[in-house]
């Protein structure tokens, strides 16, 4: 009650002092509220964790910005991502969708010389996906040309480009070598299962799993965490979170 209460005579203060205002206000309130209106996309059970828990120690985190790139991450999502990479001093990092090549370019700046990023996406002259992608935003990313086009040229010898349909990605190779996995690729449920499945084969034990776009905006991605088991119990694994829009209240109280 008390908490409507204040909003009541905050509303008040911004219909007297500037009204206008009351639209961002209200907007900001409907987002919200769209958030939380379908109980499979509610994230706020997830996990939180500060990011000085995960950010410990003296440590340089390098980024590169790429304004105006769409479908990547956001700088403060760039900043816990590579916060975990140091505080777990990951060598090998694979990456589930390279798209324009902004998350690997990030990945790639805070590894060591003798690092590796690994990162899988569709072949350019043969797109095809085996499992279902139901949004046509997505299915356009699928099919776009220039995979990887944006990752700097001395950052080439830190990346190992895989051209394959993740579902049909053999993780043999690969098998327990990961100190960490990056889910980023298609976000239907079937390709984030795939995706999960496959990246826990090759991560390495107590290595670390991120996954990418886990908000209402992406149902699917939250519907398959809140479901799968390793992801709401104790393991030998590390998982973590990652939110698109609310990244901050996901990785920092």
């Amino acid at each position: 009650m008390r908490k409507i209460l204040s909003f009541l005579r905050s509303l008040c203060w911004i219909a007297l002092r500037k009204p206008s205002d009351l639209s961002h206000v209200f907007g900001v309130a409907n987002s919200v509220a769209k958030d939380i209106e379908n109980p499979i996309a509610d994230t706020r059970s997830f996990p939180q964790i500060d990011f000085a828990e995960i950010a410990v120690g003296s440590k340089r985190l390098c980024f590169q910005t790429f304004p105006g790139i769409g479908a990547s991450i956001s700088l403060v999502e760039a900043a816990a991502l590579t916060a975990l990479i140091h505080k777990i001093n990951a060598k090998r990092i694979f990456e589930f969708g390279t798209y324009k090549g902004a998350s690997t370019t990030q990945l790639a700046l805070n590894l060591p010389h003798d690092g590796m990023v690994f990162t899988l996406d569709l072949p350019e002259d043969h797109p095809a996906y085996s499992l279902a992608i139901p949004k046509v935003a997505e299915q356009q990313i699928a099919a776009e040309k220039g995979k990887g086009i944006l990752i700097p040229h001395d950052l080439g010898r830190k990346v190992t480009f895989l051209r394959a349909d993740s579902a049909k990605f053999d993780t043999t190779p690969y098998r327990e070598s990961m100190d960490l996995i990056f889910v980023d690729g298609a976000h239907s449920y079937e390709y984030v299962r795939n995706d999960t499945v496959k990246g826990l084969e090759m991560l390495r034990s107590g290595g670390i799993i991120v996954w990418h776009d886990c908000t209402p905006s992406h149902p699917d991605v939250v519907r398959y965490l809140r479901a799968a088991t390793h992801a709401n119990s104790s393991s030998r694994h590390n998982y973590c979170f990652s939110y698109k829009r609310s990244l901050v209240r996901g990785f920092i109280s």
